[in-house]
């Protein structure tokens, strides 16, 4: 029964309550001992050794218990620390006492335990860390009744931009909140709220200023002694670090890349270390390259490096102190009195708050129960570390040496210091490795992007549940579930703009799986750095017949037709003594086909169709020129050769102009024509020069001869003149019928054995329809008719030399200088006789020509709109207009057919 009395808790200054399913319980176990921490921006953690008289108490119904530890202050008051029990101890045990350890930790560190990968879409940190948060409060009773958090009362004047993409990438939910805390200099600490049941709070601050003050109010730096009603600092020293006196960041930012004066920023620190230190501290820059885009924008990068320098100079100097205080708590401020450096200060110079607290407490057990309790504790060995021993001994120590119960060591800097916690991406960000994500995009979309070719993904370790209050942003499947990200190119030009800009683009489609990693490791800047095959999406049959691994050595690019089946590929065939080369699209089944051509290889096999080149479609094939197009048959050397290389056709050009000068030349003298026009030998000259400026001619050359044939018409035209010369013979033939046609004249020479003219059946018609018909020869002229021979006309003369007859207007007149011979064997006269000659009826035929004409400028061949112009004919009309938009003239007409002009722009 006096034991029992003993270990009540209401009689000792240390007390521990536990709020146990079935309500609160005070005395089920007594704190001996306490050795705890607290830290502004951490956390705390305290170790309670405690006895009972009961040995079996399960230690499994105490994990996870909201419990406060209560703390007798010098006025009387409790001062309390509430947390979570997570780490239950049973010890040794003597048959009367049992001792048993307590670790007490608040949510944060609990939130430890958890192990998560989300995305967060535009929401700044606040709100992210509230989000999670309360996230734990509403799905954990206990966390929601006997955990808060709450922010300062001046946190909201400050704004913090929303960030498009955040992403918990492996990490523990605490270590994320913590990380997205410091990155904004937002700094916390674990405030218990008293009162019957033991909650605690975190609280966010962004201005130490606002931190409350502590309980213990003004402080005496004084011995401390039994005698003291109020407990006292005994120990107070300051400490000073050299710390960089610049801090500056790198971040580029690839939407204004030009910008590079706003991608940097540098501040220095406004601390006064010394006349050494201040020199020393000018050349210590804290210089670092931050992930790109950091801030949201220049003034946000500025914002961030203050944040730094704020920090540096925040651990420049502090306050290290001791003594008994038992209200004093991390988060909060105190004022030192009697402390005779510190009175020298002015009076806001003595405010400090604490930054770091490690506390040290025993119960007053009587002298022999705490002896026998101390054997216990000694025995369960829970003070393993050198450290944790050390503090052991030194608590020992005071409490043997005199009535003390509680020893503090804490950190304090003073108030009005800007307290910011350290931050640092090269250790504060989690390991982000490479991880294979899922191109997402809009229902019914195939591919999906922006301006820049950046693509929305989703990370397939993402899980819905964990995005519910977010519509299933970032589980969603869509393009919800990712800010853009860029696609990394094998070639991305330097621009400038899309339309002058130069590289390649193939970007994933929608579905597709791409291998993700993070620039400077930073889950929040996710970058695809590639695409990948797998068992549903397996590398394309670039020969359409067969796959891998028979057609290993095909290699390629294939597309598909956006929601079709249809494909464009190239493929490169490398196959040993077989490779070959294609470009093609399945619209039309148009193909480039190069080297040694196959039929679609199945298992790496496929059999020959021809070898070179063969370009194909069952569509329409256009080649175009602008200075020229050469098609050939003719060897080339080596492939060092001109382009152009074109000896034999030049050879053959220039024979067969020697050949038309010389047939003109003939005709020229012998039949009066007219001397040929220029165009063929401008034509010859073109295919001389053409390695030069080069003109838009076209020339075929083909040393084993050339076919043009078509199974319908084949047409042949010129504007100006048609040329067709051979050295050897020309033949022209048809099946059926060969009409020559001409608006002026045909004329025919031939220089030796003569011309023919053969029907084999039918009748051979020559008329002049507007003319005379002239037959003339050096020698004789004859007409041989098998039936007979007709002459009609309405007067026929025949002259031979010496005589003339003449038949017309019902009249013979016969007349010679020499005999007339006349023999016959009977001569008959009759009466009055006639002749009618047909009378000829031929068509005649005046024909307008209208046409009108592209005016175009000589040097770029544009067409010249709406301009006035003089149009002069060669007959001498003159016509006059403007040119429309399309560079035409107005129609004009005339009696020749095809004439020449002159055309003059009037203005």
């Amino acid at each position: 029964m006096g034991l029992a009395k003993e270990l009540v808790a209401s009689n000792r200054p240390l007390r521990l309550r536990l709020d146990l399913p079935g309500g609160v319980n005070d005395n089920m176990l007594l704190p001996q001992r306490v050795f705890g921490s607290e830290t502004l921006c951490g956390g705390i953690e305290y170790r309670v050794l405690c006895v009972s008289s009961d040995a079996y108490l399960p230690l499994k119904q105490m994990i996870a218990v909201p419990a406060a530890l209560e703390f007798v202050t010098d006025v009387g008051d409790l001062r309390s620390v509430c947390g979570i029990i997570t780490e239950a101890s049973s010890g040794d045990s003597d048959g009367g006492l049992a001792s048993y350890q307590l670790v007490l930790r608040d949510a944060l560190a609990i939130l430890e335990k958890r192990t998560n990968t989300r995305v967060f879409r535009n929401m700044n940190e606040v709100e992210i860390v509230q989000r999670i948060l309360n996230e734990w409060r509403h799905k954990n009773s206990t966390l929601g009744v006997y955990f808060k958090h709450d922010v300062d009362d001046c946190f909201h004047q400050r704004k913090y931009p929303q960030r498009e993409f955040t992403m918990q990438h492996n990490e523990s939910d605490a270590a994320f909140i913590r990380r997205l805390l410091k990155r904004r200099g937002i700094g916390w600490y674990v405030r218990a709220q008293g009162g019957e049941y033991p909650v605690h709070t975190l609280v966010l601050f962004n201005n130490a200023d606002m931190l409350r003050q502590n309980a213990a109010g003004t402080i005496r730096y004084h011995r401390d002694a039994a005698t003291e009603q109020r407990d006292t600092i005994t120990s107070w020293s300051a400490v000073r670090s050299l710390q960089p006196g610049t801090v500056t960041r790198h971040s580029w930012d690839y939407r204004n890349s030009q910008g590079r004066d706003f991608m940097m920023m540098d501040v220095g620190s406004g601390v006064n270390q010394g006349v050494n230190g201040n020199e020393l501290a000018a050349s210590l820059d804290d210089y670092q390259i931050l992930t790109p885009h950091a801030g949201n924008d220049n003034e946000d990068l500025c914002r961030l490096g203050k944040l730094r320098m704020q920090r540096h100079d925040y651990e420049t100097k502090c306050f290290h102190g001791e003594g008994s205080v038992r209200d004093l708590c991390a988060g909060e401020y105190f004022t030192l009195a009697e402390h005779p450096e510190v009175d020298q200060h002015p009076a806001e110079e003595r405010d400090f708050i604490v930054t770091a607290l490690q506390v040290n407490a025993q119960n007053n057990l009587p002298r022999a129960l705490a002896a026998r309790v101390e054997r216990l504790f000694a025995r369960s060995r829970w003070m393993q570390g050198a450290h944790e021993l050390q503090m052991q001994r030194d608590v020992a120590d005071k409490v043997a040496s005199g009535p003390l119960r509680m020893h503090i060591q804490f950190t304090a800097v003073r108030r009005g210091v800007i307290i910011v916690p350290a931050y640092d991406p090269r250790t504060d960000l989690p390991q982000a490795l490479m991880q294979s994500a899922i191109v997402v995009g809009p229902e019914g979309e195939e591919v999906h992007c922006d301006q820049m070719g950046r693509v929305k993904i989703r990370f397939p370790g993402t899980r819905p549940a964990d995005h519910e209050e977010a519509a299933y942003r970032g589980a969603s499947d869509s393009e919800r579930d990712s800010a853009w990200v860029r696609v990394a190119s094998n070639w991305a030009g330097n621009g400038p703009g899309s339309l002058e800009q130069c590289g390649t683009v193939g970007l994933p489609r929608i579905g597709t799986e791409v291998l993700v990693n993070f620039i400077g490791g930073d889950p929040d800047k996710p970058v695809i750095v590639g695409q990948l095959y797998n068992q549903q999406a397996c590398p394309p049959a670039l020969s359409n017949a067969g796959d891998l691994p028979g057609n290993r050595y095909l290699s390629g690019i294939k597309s598909r037709e956006v929601k079709g089946t249809r494909a464009n590929q190239l493929r490169l065939d490398d196959t040993q003594g077989q490779i070959s080369a294609q470009l093609a699209s399945d619209h039309g089944r148009s193909e480039l086909n190069l080297g040694f051509l196959t039929r679609p290889r199945v298992n790496g096999a496929g059999n020959s169709r021809g070898e070179g080149a063969e370009l194909r479609s069952d569509k329409a094939v256009a080649i175009r020129g602008v200075k020229g197009v050469l098609i050939s048959a003719s060897r080339q050397a080596n492939s060092t050769e001109s382009q152009l290389s074109r000896d034999e056709l030049s050879s053959t050009a220039e024979l067969s102009q020697q050949v038309a000068q010389q047939l003109s030349s003939l005709a020229a003298k012998h039949a009066e024509d007219a001397a040929d026009g220029p165009e063929l030998d401008q034509l010859v000259g073109r295919i001389r020069k053409w390695d030069g400026e080069g003109e838009p001619i076209v020339a075929v050359s083909a040393p084993a001869g050339a076919f043009i044939g078509s199974q319908q018409s084949l047409a042949l035209g010129a504007k100006s003149t048609i040329e067709m010369v051979s050295v050897a013979d020309t033949r022209i033939g048809s099946g059926r019928d060969l009409m020559l046609r001409a608006t002026r004249g045909i004329s025919m020479f031939a220089f030796k054995l003569g011309i023919k003219l053969i029907a084999a059946s039918g009748n051979i018609r020559i008329q002049s329809q507007d003319g005379d018909i002239e037959i003339m020869s050096l020698k004789r002229i004859k007409l041989i008719a098998n039936e007979g021979i007709e002459l009609q006309s309405p007067a026929v003369k025949i002259i031979a030399q010496g005589c003339q007859v003449n038949y017309g207007g019902g009249a013979i007149t016969q007349q010679s200088s020499g005999v007339h011979t006349i023999k016959s064997s009977k001569l008959v006269h009759g009466g009055d006789g006639d002749g009618s000659p047909e009378k000829l009826n031929l068509p005649s035929t005046e024909v307008e020509h209208d046409q009108h004409v592209l005016v175009t400028d000589l040097r770029t061949e544009e067409p010249i709109a709406n301009r006035k112009y003089r149009v002069t004919l060669e007959d001498g009309q003159v016509f006059e207009g403007v040119t429309n938009n399309s560079g035409l003239t107005e129609k004009f007409t005339t009696k020749i057919a095809f004439a020449s002009y002159q055309i003059e722009l009037l203005d």
